[in-house]
């Protein structure tokens, strides 16, 4: 399909990827010069049909239509933007805003967490995202990792409002569920609404703490882990990794509630209490004191960001590992730590370490230095 015109308009460049809902493509929008990203809805894997043999391709195709319109309504820095959609060659598709980036799940790989300036940035950003969709009466239904982009500049998009709603209606009762992030309501066959989406926001928080979900792994089967969203009392994200804020410990398992009533009313008080965790230190003598709880000091954030935009720039034009880069990951873990986040400091040290030791040895002088250095800032948390 590269170089195909959809609707006479959106030049066909790449295809990125399938999953469940589609394919996925890069594209480009001749008539605004601009690129954009084109969803092709899968609806004939998802047709089947009612109890007295009827085709539901007509009530899917509405559902599509009313999602899409839905969509297109939220208006926010970090939800993705809907700009069209329409039907080629019997497929059904999505034009939306080009997203450059990666999803949140290749930031919390091999069971790390991130650090608090990560958390804090980017679950905050995730919050005011969904009160913006939640104002214009829009529920997201499947808020996962996979579904949070964070773009080059270090910000979240949110991508995917609204399908999950669709695949609900189009498959067999829980099909449609991703399983490790869906609330228990959700998994009692209800459709869900914003507390539902704070819920599954509970999940992704607790894996940005600790490195693993709240609830079961990738070896776990679905059935098991649906029980203990329904009945299991999560474990205290500090008592699986300690140093984390009390704010954000209490926040995350009240997010995990049970009972929607008992989470947090709406995104936007969510997003209060993990600003919480900003603070700015007091100087005594002319020093900066650091308080003994993990807190962002704001001072820190500009430019903890600016050179994350730089690591990642020096990454595309010199290698993930080149000694420039190296040497900027020092940096910036030395830079998390001081702005108080030792724990942090220890994550992005051992990472570093880790990849030296992997492509330059055991004993390569920049390997050991990223250990001596995570040693460091492991006896600076104690």
């Amino acid at each position: 399909m590269d170089g195909k015109l959809i609707a006479n308009r959106y030049r066909l460049e790449h295809h990125l990827g399938s999953g469940g809902m589609g394919d996925v493509w890069l594209a480009h929008d001749s008539q605004l010069d601009r690129p954009v990203a084109i969803k092709f809805l899968a609806l004939e894997r998802l047709r089947r049909h009612d109890n007295n043999g009827k085709n539901l391709t007509e009530k899917m195709t509405g559902k599509f239509l009313q999602e899409a319109r839905a969509m297109a309504r939220v208006s926010s820095p970090y939800v993705v933007t809907v700009h069209d959609q329409g039907e080629e060659d019997d497929k059904f598709h999505l034009v939306m805003e080009r997203v450059d980036g990666r999803p949140l799940t290749s930031y919390m790989g091999a069971g790390n967490a991130l650090t608090l300036e990560q958390t804090v940035r980017w679950s905050a950003q995730v919050c005011e995202g969904l009160a913006d969709a939640h104002e214009a009466e829009v529920i997201h239904r499947d808020i996962k990792p996979d579904n949070i982009m964070i773009t080059e500049r270090g910000d979240v998009k949110l991508v995917d409002f609204g399908l999950a709603r669709l695949l609900d209606a189009t498959v067999t009762h829980g099909a449609g569920l991703t399983w490790l992030y869906a609330s228990p309501e959700r998994f009692l066959g209800q459709p869900g609404d914003h507390l539902s989406d704070l819920y599954s926001l509970g999940c992704v928080l607790y894996e940005m703490l600790t490195g693993r979900p709240p609830f079961g792994g990738s070896e776990t089967t679905p059935y098991v882990i649906a029980d203990m969203h329904v009945h299991t009392a999560p474990s205290a994200p500090q008592d699986v990794r300690p140093g984390i804020p009390e704010e954000l410990n209490d926040l995350t398992l009240r997010l995990l509630a049970k009972e929607p009533g008992q989470r947090p009313p709406d995104a936007l008080t969510v997003a209060r209490i993990i600003h919480q965790v900003e603070y700015t230190p007091e100087a005594q003598g002319g020093a900066l004191v650091l308080s003994g709880t993990p807190h962002v000091n704001p001072d820190y954030v500009d430019r903890i960001r600016k050179l994350e935009r730089h690591i990642r720039k020096l990454q595309m034009s010199n290698g993930y590992i080149a000694p420039v880069v190296v040497d900027a990951r020092m940096n910036l873990a030395e830079l998390t730590g001081e702005s108080g986040d030792a724990r942090g400091a220890v994550a992005l040290y051992e990472e570093l370490g880790n990849d030296c030791r992997d492509d330059f040895g055991p004993y390569d002088t920049r390997t050991l230095n990223a250990y001596e250095a995570m040693a460091r800032w492991i006896g600076a948390s104690a």
